[in-house]
């Protein structure tokens, strides 16, 4: 089986953690627009870095999917 994308790994974590069952994302899907506030997203980055045991600086805040797997693609 082949391994997940941080792109896939990414959107289960949020799905997972915001409810999102049924939503269509793309790498440009905008976090806002599936109805995460900052706290929600700021759960998500942390999430983010213990999935994939890395650390943000804190002063970037990803707009879309696709800026949040850019980030991480960054640190891994």
């Amino acid at each position: 089986m082949a391994e997940e994308s941080t792109f896939d790994r990414i959107v289960k974590i949020v799905k997972e953690q915001d409810g999102l069952e049924d939503v269509e994302v793309t790498p440009d899907t905008k976090l806002t627009d599936l109805g995460l506030d900052s706290l929600a997203i700021a759960e998500a980055i942390m999430s983010c870095e213990d999935e994939f045991g890395i650390e943000f600086d804190g002063e970037e805040i990803p707009e879309t999917f696709g800026d949040l797997v850019d980030m991480v693609d960054a640190l891994a």
